[in-house]
């Protein structure tokens, strides 16, 4: 892992507090859902992901910028959005490239983004939720049957993520227009 050396840096960045867990592929539970379909990219050696977002709107691109804190649940957090244009720059970086459908279900006054994962026949189904406070994370209850909490489980990062169920892509020669 990369050294945290960003402290003095991260002024602008929030407190993402998260928690996720695995459950068992249900269609029924998703059937009526809004989805989106997300490409996340992480570039390698860095805490870096850009992301283009498509859903019945169009299209979000991101780069987010994520760091570990002393706590498992805690990461810091900073994005920006990017035009087309910035997005394709980006995505000519050597990245681990993935794709995956997020379900947005409410419920109990919480928004639970439900990610499926799939590669030949290696299928994940992750709910992750976010919350504003400490005091909401520990609290919560997760009302969907699930199979067990990852939250903190670093082979359930997004990055890990990445690499079980996406592919390494390669960085493309760009030509300067200097």
């Amino acid at each position: 892992m990369i050294q945290n050396t960003f402290d003095k840096s991260l002024k602008y960045a929030l407190i993402e507090r998260e928690r996720k867990f695995l459950i068992q592929p249900n269609q029924d539970l998703i059937k009526k859902l809004p989805f989106k379909t997300i490409t996340d990219h992480y570039i390698n050696n860095t805490f870096l992901r850009f992301r283009k977002v498509k859903d019945e709107l169009g299209f979000v691109y991101k780069l987010t910028k994520k760091v570990p804190t002393d706590s498992f649940d805690k990461l810091l957090i900073t994005t920006i959005y990017l035009s087309d244009t910035e997005y394709e720059i980006l995505n000519s970086f050597h990245s681990v490239l993935i794709e995956k459908i997020r379900y947005i279900k409410k419920a109990g006054g919480f928004m639970i983004g439900i990610d499926i994962y799939i590669k030949g026949s290696d299928v994940l189904w992750m709910a992750e939720i976010e919350f504003d406070s400490d005091e909401d994370m520990t609290s919560f209850k997760m009302p969907l049957k699930h199979i067990k909490e990852v939250t903190g489980n670093p082979d359930f990062s997004g990055y890990e993520l990445a690499k079980r169920f996406g592919i390494v892509k390669k960085a493309l020669a760009m030509q300067s227009d200097f």
